[in-house]
């Protein structure tokens, strides 16, 4: 009976990690979204030119 407790346990840390990452990406996901949105306003405000636009989305997409 004790090796199921530590399979309980083993299992609940693998879950802790897997939920932490998903979450990091979560709000790496969202401040990528937001800095493409501003990066777009300036571009339609004329702000900034069509080349560097480009390479400044790229740079947010990788």
């Amino acid at each position: 009976m004790g090796w199921i407790f530590w399979v309980l346990v083993i299992l609940g840390v693998v879950w802790a990690l897997r939920a932490g990452r998903r979450d990091a990406r979560g709000r790496e996901g969202c401040a990528s979204e937001e800095a493409l949105r501003i990066l777009e306003s300036r571009y339609a405000r004329g702000e900034i030119e069509h080349d560097e636009f480009e390479r400044r989305r790229e740079d947010l997409l990788r």
